[in-house]
């Protein structure tokens, strides 16, 4: 009872100065220390602004009531820029490649007291794109402006940095059931980094899809759809969400290429001449035996059946991934897909990871999922109707056949035995 009561002091003391240091804080906040307000003096004229090495200007003006606001105000100036000396700057004008080198100099100063979130961004696609060259990968001050950082997560739609670069998706997300529930105040539904993470931002349709994702709230999806959908888990094995619950998006087959070791999506196959070239799904594409010819050369003897393919029917493109509509009306009728020339199964594309995972495209000719060729390279992925193999069809029909027939036969067979003058006997009568 005494250690109880020992705790209990103890986590009320660490609340009580959580709460003093919040007050504090709060009392902080707003008032300037005089050597932020000597740097504020030159820094808060409108128009100051640098010129660098390759042309480009880099603004030095700072609001600073904005700044007084901020969170980073209570460390000042220095706490950030502890290499300027206020008795000698400006001094030598610092050398400034461009402005995108700035920026990722200066992400390594965020670093110094965020680490734990400059350790998840390491890890996101937005670093690794960072780090193939993509001049457009954000780092911390392309999200957070550290100026004016006000609060640490953006919970409204309307502060959301993620918009400032994916404007397309975000418009198609804020028209879906998910951002008019966040709108009216539903906070539960999700906003970007509920599915995508803040700073370890992943790509959820890389690999097997984003099913896991969507899981992560929905848990009794599964269950719900085995009350009228057949083969509920193969369907979820090889049909992503958005395809079912964005009735108005334009659907596809994606062959993923599969590594087994990993268990994600493999990378471009270098010195594969299919994969030579730019992705992308308007192009003919490989052939049944071009898919066939790669498969053998990626798992040539000696590596095993390292590289595979896994299908999946999905949407086309990343904003209509984001439009979701409520799921009474969602696609339910199975001829959709399951019928001769399903629109799904016309358009076809191989999909390779890229940097941080982003899947890249190359166009694959439909055929692929109507010949025999394809069976072993795309096993698994065959829709009764939407793929018209015929042999398979016929293979069907035989089983069926089989399966019925010879029980039927057997069970005929046995009855003629025991009773052999059975049809003799009704003949003379």
């Amino acid at each position: 009872m005494g250690m109880l009561r020992m705790t209990w002091l103890r986590v009320s003391a660490a609340a009580a100065l959580a709460a003093l240091a919040l007050l504090w804080c709060a009392a902080q906040a707003g008032s300037l220390s005089d050597n932020d307000k000597k740097c504020l003096a030159c820094h808060q004229m409108d128009g100051l602004q640098k010129l660098l090495a390759d042309g480009e200007t880099l603004s030095l003006h700072i609001d600073g009531d904005t700044f007084a606001k901020s969170v980073h105000s209570l460390f000042g100036c220095a706490g950030c820029h502890s290499d300027i000396n206020l008795a000698t700057h400006p001094g030598t004008p610092l050398n400034i490649a461009s402005k995108r080198s700035f920026s990722i100099m200066r992400a390594q100063v965020c670093a110094g007291c965020h680490a734990a979130e400059a350790d998840q961004w390491k890890d996101s696609v937005h670093a690794a794109l960072v780090r193939d060259g993509n001049p457009m990968a954000p780092v911390c001050t392309s999200c957070h402006s550290p100026h004016a950082v006000i609060h640490g997560v953006a919970e409204s739609m309307d502060t959301v940095p993620c918009k400032m670069c994916h404007a397309g998706i975000f418009t198609a997300y804020a028209g879906s059931v998910h951002g008019i529930l966040r709108r009216a105040g539903l906070t539960a539904a999700p906003l970007c980094y509920t599915c995508h993470g803040a700073h370890d931002v992943k790509v959820p349709t890389a690999g097997a899809g984003l099913k896991a994702v969507c899981f992560s709230c929905h848990k009794d999806a599964e269950a719900k759809h085995q009350v009228w959908l057949p083969n509920t888990q193969l369907h979820f094995q090889i049909v992503s969400c958005p395809a079912c619950h964005a009735p108005a998006a334009h659907r596809q087959v994606i062959l993923v290429l599969y590594n087994a070791p990993t268990q994600k999506g493999a990378a471009r196959p270098v010195g594969v001449p299919q994969f030579e070239s730019a992705g992308g799904e308007t192009n003919a594409g490989m052939n049944a035996t071009a898919l066939f010819n790669v498969l053998r050369a990626l798992n040539h003897p000696g590596v095993g059946n390292v590289t595979s393919i896994r299908g999946r029917l999905d949407v086309s493109a990343g904003e209509e991934a984001h439009v979701i509509t409520p799921a009474s009306e969602a696609i339910s009728d199975c001829r959709t897909c399951h019928q001769a020339g399903a629109a799904a199964f016309r358009s076809v594309t191989i999909s390779v990871a890229g940097p941080g995972g982003v899947p890249v495209h190359y166009g694959v000719s439909n055929q692929v999922l109507h010949s025999v060729i394809s069976l072993n390279d795309i096993g698994g992925f065959y829709a009764i109707g939407g793929t018209r193999i015929t042999l398979l069809d016929v293979l069907l029909v035989l089983a069926l056949l089989v399966g019925f027939g010879i029980p039927a036969l057997h069970v005929a067979f046995r009855w003629l035995m025991k009773h052999p003058h059975d049809n003799g006997d009704r003949s003379k009568g």
